[in-house]
């Protein structure tokens, strides 16, 4: 007559029942590896499609900051003109970091300026800039106007 191990039979029922609850979840297993690979997409991928922004003329104005009401010539233009503009003002004080800036902002300028030629022609920046001292006169004698009232 043959003897059994207990302590071996109740092994075996815990790694079949271990197996058997392994199998039921074989396909939520399958049904999460497709989201796993989707969500780990390297992080420098996403970075690059979030930071990818169109070309904008950037235009560094350093100095004293002009009266109320000085950029609406140019800012009524841009608007006119469709033209993506960004003013930065940088205050009075010319540092390393700001001249570093202007030359970053003048070659992306210089880009942007290429790509408004192919759309808008090769005389558009002329044109731009006729039309933008005819704004700045009229809105000129508007501001002096302003300050004489105020004096």
């Amino acid at each position: 007559m043959e003897t059994f191990n207990i302590s071996t039979t109740n092994n075996d029922r815990k790694r079949l029942k271990t197996r058997g609850n392994f199998l039921k979840c074989i396909p939520a297993i399958l049904f999460a590896i497709p989201f796993s690979i989707i969500s780990c997409t390297p992080d420098g991928a996403k970075k690059t499609t979030q930071k990818t922004e169109p070309l904008c003329w950037k235009d560094i104005r350093v100095g004293e900051l002009p009266p109320e009401g000085a950029y609406g010539g140019i800012d009524s233009l841009v608007k006119k003109w469709n033209l993506c503009y960004e003013r930065i003002e940088t205050g009075c004080e010319v540092t390393d970091s700001i001249t570093r800036l202007q030359r970053k902002y003048d070659r992306s300028n210089g880009i942007y300026f290429k790509s408004l030629e192919k759309k808008l022609g090769k005389n558009w920046k002329q044109q731009f800039d006729k039309e933008l001292q005819v704004a700045d006169r009229i809105n000129w004698i508007k501001i002096n106007k302003q300050i004489d009232r105020l004096n």
